[in-house]
């Protein structure tokens, strides 16, 4: 043990040369580099500002820095991204990976002996610990919802980059289309980029179909801001006129005008099961794996309500 004092001495004095400690000499000599990689498909999206918060609220305490890389759905950039953190040591790696990764990817991992965590994505027959959400109940509860409003003529407006996720969420408004007795296919769907713009022409593209849907089942809160958006460019209301649900519920949901109805995932929570899936694995490689998979919940809010008389005959 150092005295107090002494330590506050040499602590002044490295602080007067400017002495920075030097942590890849560190890493050296020791078996730990106290930093955990996490790689996500988009930044952009502020589920996974979420996502970061929570993994940030298990890790940090524990000494952990957190280095994210955003691979933009691109696989060549997953691909250097996972390269470059077994480069620089990490403890452990959380990845959301970009749709159709196949587990092989992720087997310098497990050569190395570096824990991996699944989140948000989960890739089939992979031996890896799993912490997301059951997309196909969410989208299937947030269509009944619609349905149960009295809505019958409903449209889809998907992911064109997550496939994936997307034909989860898909085939859960298709179950709950069927369960009201009515066909999928008789039900428009289209699918487009998570920017505003996109979803904007899609909306447009879906009310000029001949019988029109009253109400929006979309794949992600971004899409539903730009489908309310398109409607306002049509002079419709949402909510009013044409009814429009999200998923996720991010940040910004409740204070949209309208207020968005939306599936909440509570991504921050998500985060906190990953990293302690992954703290708990770094302690103990032979832990069984282990998924958990949280049900989003409905939140009510003012862009769905009953269609009006009219649109329904």
């Amino acid at each position: 043990m150092v005295a107090e004092k002494t330590r506050l001495r040499v602590e002044q004095a490295m602080a007067e040369v400017g002495y920075v400690y030097n942590r890849s000499a560190a890493n050296l000599r020791s078996s730990h580099s106290n930093t955990v990689g996490l790689i996500i498909p988009d930044i952009a999206n502020p589920v996974y500002a979420d996502l970061l918060t929570g993994i940030e609220d298990v890790l940090d305490p524990l000494g952990k820095v957190v280095f994210v890389a955003d691979t933009n759905e691109l696989f060549e950039r997953q691909s250097r991204f996972l390269l470059r953190m077994l480069e620089m040591r990490v403890d452990g790696l959380i990845i959301s990976t970009v749709s159709g990764t196949s587990p092989a990817v992720l087997s310098p991992y497990s050569r190395e002996g570096v824990p991996v965590v699944q989140v948000l994505r989960m890739m089939d027959g992979a031996p890896f610990d799993y912490a997301g959400i059951n997309n196909r109940l969410g989208t299937r509860r947030a269509a009944d919802f619609l349905l149960d409003l009295g809505h019958q003529r409903l449209a889809f407006i998907g992911s064109s980059i997550s496939p994936s996720v997307n034909d989860e969420r898909y085939q859960g408004f298709c179950d709950a289309v069927q369960a009201h007795g009515l066909l999928p296919e008789s039900m428009h769907a289209i699918n487009c980029r998570h920017t505003y713009g996109d979803a904007a022409q899609a909306t447009k593209t879906l009310l000029a179909k001949p019988s029109p849907p009253t109400a929006l089942v979309c794949f992600n809160d971004v899409i539903a801001f730009g489908a309310t958006l398109g409607l306002y460019e049509l002079g419709l209301l949402p909510g009013h006129d044409v009814s429009v649900i999200g998923f996720d519920d991010i940040e910004g949901a409740a204070s949209w005008r309208p207020p968005l109805a939306t599936m909440s995932i509570e991504a921050r929570l998500i985060g906190r099961h990953a990293a302690t899936f992954l703290a708990q694995r770094m302690e103990n490689h032979d832990l069984p794996v282990r998924s958990l998979v949280s049900e989003a919940v409905l939140k009510k809010r003012e862009s769905s309500s009953a269609p009006r008389k009219s649109a329904t005959a």
